[in-house]
């Protein structure tokens, strides 16, 4: 039986690896304008004429490290949620982040516009007003002695989203039709505004998250068991808790920031993934992450493909994934049960 666990586990990795690595050649070569493998790789390389090495390395490269970064980062928040509620079906928009983070962007935009601060002002919006929704939702959601109540952290993280929400619809519709159309291609997710400047402070933030994230994995490991039995085992309850929730806010807003508003991935990759090589977070949120990478690599490969000149959304393109699949897992569980 371990030898079996071990072997699916690792045909799982191999298996995400070589869709990832494939994905990655494919997203640099499919666009409007055809390159050759070897002129792709010159350009990734500034070693290209001028016209591939725009497309390919100022253009195509940085979008897909966008891709690859949040579709990580989303599915690494996703699984330490739901480690962290006990829940296979916890979302890292639960905390208000996202919605907290479509208020700031959608303040940016119709109060500075979204090319203030050099273009930053909407990244440095949305994840300054995702982080402190998450963090209004921590301390409104947390139980008297200061851990995690399940039951308040949703209830609270209801109400923050509702608020989000009416916040931001008021301001759609005082909006000017310039900037509410910026806001609806934005809260859709779009790689389209990924540069090499928005993914540098996003990679170190998210990086750092996610290092801290997996130190504690054995620590979240034993949250399984029960607060008390993992308290009893010599684990800081309160400190695990947070960690997680400020880890995962964090994973979740530089991805928000950096590419808008992406639904499913946090929530389909993880709880597949629980399902095919257990609940470990060693092995979880490493994988997570891979798998993460790979579905919004896809999703983008299959944005463009509809339309060449101009993509579909992203966060469309997992929706449109995430849903079924999700439900086909919903209805496999309820037979089983």
């Amino acid at each position: 039986m371990p030898c079996n666990k071990t072997a699916r586990r690792t045909a799982v990795f191999a298996l995400l690896a070589v869709l990832t690595a494939a994905g990655i050649v494919l997203s640099l070569y499919i666009g409007s304008i055809n390159f050759s493998i070897p002129q792709i790789i010159s350009a990734i390389f500034g070693n290209g004429d001028d016209t591939a090495n725009i497309v390919v390395r100022d253009i195509r490269l940085p979008r897909l490290v966008v891709g690859i970064l949040a579709g990580a980062f989303l599915s690494c928040a996703g699984a330490a949620m739901q480690s962290l509620f006990r829940n296979p079906l916890a979302d890292p928009s639960i905390t208000g982040v996202s919605a907290g983070a479509a208020l700031g962007a959608v303040m940016v935009i119709c109060v500075f516009g979204q090319n203030a601060l050099g273009g930053y002002a909407l990244q440095v919006g949305a994840l300054i007003c995702g982080l402190v929704s998450c963090a209004v939702v921590w301390l409104l959601g947390r139980s008297r002695s200061g851990g995690v109540n399940v039951l308040n952290i949703l209830l609270t993280g209801i109400a923050v989203n509702a608020f989000c929400g009416a916040a931001v619809g008021f301001m759609m519709y005082s909006a000017r039709e310039s900037g509410l159309k910026s806001f609806v291609f934005w809260s859709l997710g779009s790689l389209d505004a990924a540069t090499w400047n928005v993914i540098a402070p996003c990679a170190i933030i998210g990086f750092v998250a996610l290092i801290v994230l997996y130190a504690n994995s054995d620590s979240l490991n034993m949250l399984h068991l029960g607060e008390k039995q993992a308290f009893h085992s010599g684990v800081n309850i309160r400190k695990v808790q947070f960690t997680t929730m400020a880890c995962a806010a964090a994973l979740t807003a530089v991805s928000v920031a950096a590419c808008g508003i992406i639904g499913f991935v946090g929530l389909v990759v993880p709880h597949i993934l629980r399902l095919l090589v257990g609940a470990d977070n060693k092995l979880l949120i490493p994988l997570s992450a891979l798998g993460g990478a790979a579905l919004l690599t896809y999703a983008d490969i299959a944005s463009r493909a509809v339309s060449l000149t101009d993509a579909v959304p992203i966060g469309v393109i997992t929706s449109f994934i995430g849903a079924p699949v999700f439900l086909f897992i919903l209805s496999k569980s309820g037979q089983t049960r």
